[in-house]
Parts: structure tokens; sequence; C-alpha cells
């Protein structure tokens, strides 16, 4: 397909879990040619790039987000730390670093965007995140400089739930970093993944702002929703968000457009969806 952007608007396309190491025959080509085809400004990637955090696997998801051709960024999951215990105390980002990218919580500033990633990994943890006030600080002191018309946006790898009572899923810190993002830094938008499932909707907590939250299942791995694999177009206006879920299909191997999702930002600053999408599937 075309590239298909609307005018005055920025396209990103939110990937997740891309596991690689422990991937689904087929779709990684399948996701590319989708990548290519969509023509996003933006690539980014809310962690587990890989299954083990082996130097071969961030170096192979390093090659394939090169092979996209368009910009890219991306952020640790926990997949993404070693396993040896000795290595995820003493230094669990190395090879991250050194393979895949040299920032974990890069910053971007755009026409119609400004970005954060805060890094939610947990060297502590196997599968559970954290976020630290003090990095949560600095990521809303970041979006509050960000110029009227801009879209604020935070991605994590783990979404915004608390440690749940077995401490072994959800985020520490995860409801007094939202409070933060709200109030301080007016996020607009958070991206996230580690769920393997898609999740599109308004984020309504009680007195905070309510904002749009979007969590990306799985493009490649075999541990995917029953749906099938899938990623997320999103298009930004200046006060209008679409996210667009894209799936695998099996009888095809290509990647098809599910049903675009729109919201756009209210007098209050509060966000809300409105009128749903009922245009025919998109093929790319």
């Amino acid at each position: 397909m075309e590239n298909g952007t609307p005018a005055g608007t920025l396209r990103l396309i939110h990937i997740a879990d891309l596991h690689f190491g422990a991937q689904a025959d087929g779709a990684l080509v399948a996701l590319r040619e989708a990548l290519r085809a969509l023509g996003p400004s933006l690539v980014v990637a809310t962690g587990d790039l890989t299954q083990r955090g082996l130097p071969e696997q961030l170096r192979a998801a390093r090659d394939f987000l090169d092979s996209i051709q368009a910009p890219w960024l991306a952020m640790p999951g926990n997949h993404d730390l070693p396993v040896m215990p000795w290595r995820r105390l003493i230094d669990p980002l190395r090879d991250y670093r050194r393979y895949l990218s040299a920032h974990t919580e890069p910053r971007l500033d755009g026409d119609l965007l400004r970005l954060a990633v805060l890094d939610s990994t947990d060297p502590t943890a196997w599968r559970a995140g954290r976020l630290e006030e003090a990095q949560v600080r600095a990521a809303a002191d970041y979006l509050s400089a960000a110029a009227p018309g801009q879209i604020r946006i935070v991605a994590t790898h783990h979404p915004f739930d608390e440690l749940n009572e077995e401490r072994r899923d959800g985020m520490r810190g995860a409801q007094k970093a939202l409070e933060i993002l709200c109030a301080e830094g007016q996020v607009d938008l958070l991206l996230c993944g580690h769920l393997h499932q898609t999740r599109i909707g308004i984020l309504r907590n009680e007195g905070l702002r309510c904002v749009v939250g979007c969590v990306a299942s799985t493009p490649t791995s075999p541990r995917k929703e029953a749906a099938g694999e899938a990623f997320v177009c999103v298009d930004l206006g200046e006060d209008a968000i679409t996210l667009s879920p894209w799936r695998l299909t099996p009888d095809t191997e290509r990647f098809r457009r599910v049903k675009a999702r729109h919201f756009c930002r209210q007098r209050d600053n509060h966000w809300r969806e409105i009128e749903p999408d009922l245009d025919d599937e998109d093929e790319a």
C-alpha cells in the first residue's frame, strides 16, 4: 500500500517484544515489508527486543531496526537483561548499550511530538519492572517544555500497573509515576509493551487527566495474543491521535489493519475517544 499519511500529521510505528532468538516463522519478513510500506517518520520499539539478551540477539535486533529504512529508537525490556544473576546486578545493560544502543532513555523533540523514554527494567526481578521518582521527574521536566501543538509521549516497556501481590508482574512506582507524568509532564500518550496483548484506550485515574494508553502486542513472537502477531500504527495531529493495530493474517502471511481508533484533545486538556473507524481493512 502507499504511505497514506494524512496531511499535517506525523506517523510513528509502535512495536514491542520482537524477541530475537525466539520468533515465529515468516513474521520478521512480513513485519519489515509492512513497516517499509507504511513509511513511518519514526519507529518506537518498547523493549524485549531479544529472548535472552545475548550479544548475537542484540546485534540481530539492531540489524533489523536499521533495515526498516526509518529513524528508530528503542528501550530495554526485562528479556534484554542477562540471565546470569551476577551480570544482572553488576552491569545489566552493558551488552544492550554495546550492541544495540548507547542510550537506554533517549529523548526526541520533533515538529508534532516530544518523546521521553523511561527504562522500566528491574535487575532484581525477572518479569516485574520499576520506575524511580527521580527518573520520572526528569522525564516530566523534559515533557513540560513542549511547544504548543506537540503531542507529549512517554514510552516504557512495562505498562503502568502496580506490582501484584506476588510481586512478579506490574511495575513498582507505577501509580506515583503516572501522577507525576500527568500533572507535571502533561503527558498525552503512553506507549508500552510486555503483555503480548494489544490494549488501546483512555486511562482514567482518580484525580488525574484522561490520557491515551497504547500497549502493543508482539509482531514476531509465537507467544502472541489469540488474534495473531500485531503492531500499532500511530498518526499524530496537533490535537488528535489515531491508533491502528495491524495483525498478521495466517491466510495471506501479511499484516492487515484491523480497525483504527481516534482520540481528540478536549478544552480542559483531557483526551477522549471519538467516533470509531468503520473503514474496510487495509493490507500492507
